[in-house]
């Protein structure tokens, strides 16, 4: 079994429920597309996960989107803007759509091209395992709410 303390960036959370289910994160250091597995024995979400590198075109989109996100998030903390605008502000809403669009189904792990790692998820760092240090490794910290898809 073999671990690391090396964490990587997390640059988005694009699906959460009980933890990150789809993203962008840096694996050795460059953005890969993160995506958790299901674990069929126990038909629940393992914190494993499929990783496959993203297209820089793809990365600049959803990174483009994220900041939409990241806006909308801290405007309805602050109570300047009612949840039924989700996920984006009144001003940011053409430009969400079409980035929504341009997207379409493609931020999803690669399984031709991808690999599978075990995570530990703590305050917007990832550290990518190559098995579970316990039966049940789970999350170790949550981080903030994340945009749902």
């Amino acid at each position: 079994m073999m671990s690391t303390d090396v964490w990587d960036q997390i640059h988005t959370i694009n699906k959460y429920y009980d933890g990150p289910e789809l993203g962008v994160a840096n694996y050795l250091g460059r953005p890969h597309i993160y995506e958790r597995q299901l674990d069929t024995d126990r038909d629940d979400y393992s914190q494993r996960f499929l990783l496959s590198p993203i297209d820089p075109d793809l990365l600049s989109l959803v990174l483009e989107d994220w900041e939409i996100w990241l806006r909308w998030d801290s405007a309805y903390r602050q109570g300047r803007t009612p949840h039924k605008t989700h996920p984006a502000l009144p001003e940011d809403r053409q430009r969400h759509d079409e980035l929504s669009k341009l997207i379409g189904d493609r931020l999803k792990a690669d399984p031709e091209h991808g690999f599978s790692k075990w995570a530990r998820f703590k305050s917007g760092k990832v550290q990518w395992i190559d098995a579970p240090m316990e039966p049940n490794a789970g999350p170790i910290d949550q981080p903030p709410v994340a945009q749902p898809r």
